[in-house]
């Protein structure tokens, strides 16, 4: 289990690591707290630290206090754990069949204004209701599809440019309460989006951009979101973080699930030629195939930030998700139905929708695909969203090579306003539940699914 601890900024200066950090835990339920742990906090990176929990028992819940002192030159100085923060998280069950439930979301807007701070308060109060909801439904992670951050919230005024603007966007976006009390709470598991850098990226990127803003902008994600996911890699004792990470995408396991988060921004390839277009390397594509390879009996869960499908109608049509990907697109549906694979579920954001879509193709598995977008997208920007005329229904998703991969159907409605989902996997089928911002069930929107 892996925790990030962030001081207040500047707190150390760069090159400057010290074992600041404090945490000790415990079994939910015990009185005996463990630990407590001495943890380091490092200046590069803004402060911030990230303590590896091991010898943990596995699908329990466990509590936690936190905190950091201002002088680590005496080895046991410890923490007034009075003034500690707090919070919880789950470990992994061993049971292979045990269900996989969790809240997933996408995309939070937040206006940020010349002044650089974030001025929306509007944007945290979906959290709150997030973790109502997860108080009263058993809940073991919380999942973010993308766009956690938005740097250019008012595109190219005031965007994010330099290390220390995605830092500051960062501490205040996340330090914002509603979030901050439920990430303390609920195991996170993050992928990113364009607006982690910057809107639709790498279409205008530049070798300016890509040596200056590219840079600052995947570190603050690494520091923020990567750093306690299993992107970054663990020294062989895996008792600390050793090293960046080779690649932003990772896989983990829940129970009776795969999850295959990926990564569809930082490796693209784009191309006037479609058959040279990509949208992640061939070593992430590889990963993919081997993973829906291993134990394809199981249920597999692909995390997308983009739409798979389905696609929009024609004036809508872009560029920016798989549609404009063909070629790829076609050979990850073959590497589905090669592999045999009959419990596959794609998680999507990015176009500030909410919608149920199925692939169906003549002697395979149908693919599920359940989009939820945005957790919070402002009014004034409703022109920005997917809505029913847009998107098309009952039509044959063409590959590059191949005419059709399979008709595609979306047999629900399309909520075209802020929304979350809870998901529940299971080995007889799937539950889509999304919620508006209030925490009202939108049943039109979801679906049961039976494998």
């Amino acid at each position: 289990m892996r925790i990030l601890g962030v001081m207040p900024t500047a707190s150390l200066v760069a090159g400057e690591k010290r074992a600041l950090g404090r945490i000790r835990w415990r079994r939910e339920g015990e009185h005996h707290w463990r630990g407590p742990k001495h943890f380091r906090i490092n200046g590069n990176f803004d402060s911030s630290g990230v303590v590896v929990l091991s010898e943990l028992e596995p699908g329990c819940r466990y509590q936690f206090q936190a905190g950091w002192v201002s002088d680590s030159a005496v080895a046991d100085t410890a923490l007034q754990w009075d003034g500690a923060d707090d919070g919880t998280f789950r470990t992994s069950p061993l049971d292979e069949k045990a269900p996989a439930r969790f809240l997933f979301g996408s995309c939070c807007y937040r206006f940020v204004g010349p002044d650089r701070e974030v001025e929306d308060a509007r944007a945290d109060r979906v959290f709150a209701t997030m973790a109502g909801v997860a108080e009263h439904e058993p809940t073991d992670f919380v999942m973010f599809g993308g766009d956690q951050v938005y740097a250019d919230a008012t595109w190219r005024l005031a965007a994010a440019s330099t290390q220390q603007h995605y830092f500051d966007l960062y501490r205040q976006s996340f330090g914002q309460p509603n979030i901050k009390r439920l990430m303390a709470r609920y195991n996170q598991h993050m992928i990113l989006d364009d607006h982690e850098i910057e809107n639709n990226w790498p279409a205008r990127a530049d070798a300016d951009l890509w040596t200056s803003k590219y840079p600052a902008a995947i570190k603050a994600y690494q520091i923020y979101q990567a750093s306690h996911s299993p992107a970054v890699p663990l020294n062989d004792a895996g008792t600390r973080l050793d090293r960046d990470p080779d690649a932003l995408w990772y896989r983990f396991r829940w129970g009776c699930a795969d999850f295959f988060m990926m990564d569809l921004r930082t490796e693209r390839v784009l191309s006037r030629w479609p058959w040279q277009k990509r949208i992640t390397s061939k070593a992430q594509e590889q990963a993919v195939l081997e993973w829906l390879n291993t134990e394809p009996d199981r249920i597999k869960c692909l995390v997308s930030s983009v739409p798979l499908f389905p696609e929009q109608r024609w004036p809508f049509r872009g560029n920016d998700a798989w549609e404009g990907f063909r070629a790829q697109r076609q050979r990850l549906l073959e590497g589905i139905r090669d592999a045999g694979c009959r419990r596959v579920l794609v998680l999507s954001g990015d176009v500030h929708a909410s919608l149920y879509a199925r692939l169906d193709a003549r002697g395979r598995a149908p693919v599920h695909a359940w989009i939820c977008s945005g957790l919070f997208w402002p009014t004034a920007l409703m022109a920005f969203r997917w809505y029913r005329p847009m998107i098309r229904d009952q039509h044959s998703l063409r590959g590059l090579s191949r005419l059709s991969m399979g008709k595609v159907s979306v047999p629900g409605e399309v909520h075209s306003r802020d929304a979350f989902s809870r998901i529940v996997l299971d080995d007889n089928g799937a539950s889509l539940t999304a919620y508006d911002r209030h925490g009202e069930p939108l049943p039109q929107v979801g679906r049961e699914i039976q494998w």
